[in-house]
């Protein structure tokens, strides 16, 4: 649990190896052990976290729908990602209003921790169970976690730039959006009112 692994899991080791806990046996697992891992780029939650936003993006232009996988990234995403990518495709094919980059590197963030709370929670039900559990490594994992969490909040808002790029993606597509609301086509139309739809279910407790 480190920085270095957030960034391997991210984007990740670019030829580097990085320490894992590996299960000796499948069953029960009650000596796990470190190994060297490496992990492809083309693996890594960014990039395919980008595939995704990629899928979406010609999905809209063909007036098509959209996959399990891409409606469980719009379900984790901190920004209104369906919303942004209908008006900027509406807006033009291939004009610089294009944010894919930065719309990938917050969704894959906000991605990881989805993922991260789904195992602490896992293993917190594990734990409240596990009668023998070695209390000091017990402590240990969960600092970890805290670490973990860390530098994934650095990752995501470590620099002002990074807020600075979700207002300025937010603002431009409430400008943009104004700017279609009379022209846009039937299918345009009905996409980004699906977008809204997506957004209000996400936003409800």
């Amino acid at each position: 649990a480190s920085s270095t692994l957030v960034t391997a899991l991210l984007d990740g080791t670019s030829g580097q190896t990085i320490k894992v806990f590996d299960c000796d046996e499948a069953d029960q697992c009650l000596d796990p052990t470190f190994r060297n891992m490496s992990l492809a780029s083309s693996k890594a939650i960014r990039p395919r976290v980008a595939a995704l936003i990629t899928s979406m993006v010609e999905a809209i232009r063909a007036d098509t729908a959209i996959g399990n996988a891409e409606k469980e990234l719009l379900q984790v995403a901190s920004v209104p990602l369906y919303k942004i990518l209908t008006v900027q495709a509406a807006y033009g094919r291939g004009m610089p209003t294009d944010d894919r980059e930065t719309l990938a590197e917050i969704a894959s963030v906000d991605l990881l921790f989805a993922v991260l709370e789904r195992i602490v929670g896992e293993a917190g039900r594990s734990m409240s169970t596990f009668i023998g559990a070695d209390e000091a490594k017990l402590a240990m994992w969960q600092g970890q976690m805290s670490e973990v969490r860390r530098a994934l909040a650095d990752r995501q808002s470590n620099s002002q730039a990074k807020v600075s790029a979700i207002m300025q993606i937010i603002e431009k597509t409430a400008m943009i959006e104004n700017m279609l609301s009379a022209s846009m086509s039937p299918s345009m139309a009905a996409a980004l009112d699906w977008s809204r739809a997506v957004q209000n279910r996400s936003l409800t407790p």
